[in-house]
């Protein structure tokens, strides 16, 4: 009988799938990947503030008929930022394409939550050969001033945490949708520093509290937003894929009028809205969600 301690310490893998890192450009890159080369490629960005976890049931539903990959952001998860911290739309979709490559990506619908979906429809403007559809979940080229507020204020309230379960019980109050996890499944989404304390894995707080501090706009101001979204009309309606716009039915996020004016905005864009889900649209019904994409991706014909 083998010793536990004799074992190498357990890496997180998905469900039916692998985790592993690719070093792009310099920068390391974490990633999550179910299905194999050959397959048809779908590229899966998450929100900020997520990770690549996100899509753990979207990509063991598709992985037997697709290659499936969800990265992790730059800043986020388990990547490196980009130099200098960069952080436009502009210059995350411009890290894209080589991780594309990296793993024989030549074109590939792509499923993009939130920050993800504008990183999807970004790219798409600026390299349209690369992008054969676009899943925009929970996401338009309009948010809600209150909806970015009561994301700001969450990612931005805590510098850390004792445990994971003080971590959980914050994370329960914002997501009233969620089924109930297991704390230790947090480690996803937080990293233990040598204090012993619990982070995030992402930067996006520090930056919103420096902000804060340093007397700029106000992180949860739509000026702020407005900022990392200025020109997206422009870019959506240039869009030459199809796109699915997937909106949570609870979502402060985005409303029902801004999901029906991006649908007209983009040429070939249809909608639909997922029952029992707020702005974590993926991961509050997955089932639904899963269920969507994959008709999308049939009458796509991937």
């Amino acid at each position: 009988m083998t010793d536990p301690d004799d074992l190498a310490p357990r890496h997180d893998v998905p469900t039916g799938g692998r985790s592993g890192f690719a070093v792009v450009d310099g920068r390391q890159v974490h990633y999550l990947e179910w299905g194999h080369r050959g397959r048809s490629p779908l590229l899966c960005l998450h929100g900020g503030g997520q990770t690549a976890y996100m899509f753990e049931e979207l990509g063991a539903a598709l992985g037997g008929g697709h290659h499936v990959l969800a990265i992790d952001l730059p800043a986020h998860g388990d990547s490196d930022p980009l130099p200098d911290e960069a952080w436009t739309r502009h210059e995350l979709a411009a890290s894209v394409p080589a991780v594309m490559a990296t793993f024989g990506f030549t074109r590939a619908p792509i499923v993009g939550a939130s920050l993800g979906g504008i990183t999807a429809m970004t790219l798409a403007a600026r390299h349209p050969e690369l992008v054969a559809g676009i899943v925009l979940i929970d996401i338009g080229h309009r948010v809600e001033p209150e909806g970015v507020r009561r994301i700001v204020e969450f990612l931005s309230a805590h510098e850390s945490f004792a445990s994971l379960d003080e971590a959980a019980g914050e994370i329960a109050k914002y997501l009233p949708f969620r089924k109930s996890f297991r704390p230790e499944s947090l480690t996803r989404n937080l990293r233990q520093r040598s204090d012993g304390r619990w982070i995030w894995k992402h930067s996006m707080g520090r930056r919103f509290r420096d902000q804060r501090a340093a007397g700029g706009i106000d992180p949860g101001d739509m000026a702020a937003t407005n900022t990392l979204m200025e020109g997206l009309d422009t870019d959506a309606a240039s869009l030459q894929c199809p796109v699915l716009i997937l909106r949570g039915d609870k979502s402060d996020v985005l409303s029902d009028d801004g999901a029906e004016e991006v649908a007209a905005l983009i040429p070939d864009a249809r909608l639909a809205r997922v029952g029992n889900a707020g702005h974590l649209t993926a991961g509050d019904n997955p089932e639904s969600v899963v269920g969507l994409v994959s008709s999308f991706l049939a009458e796509l014909g991937w």
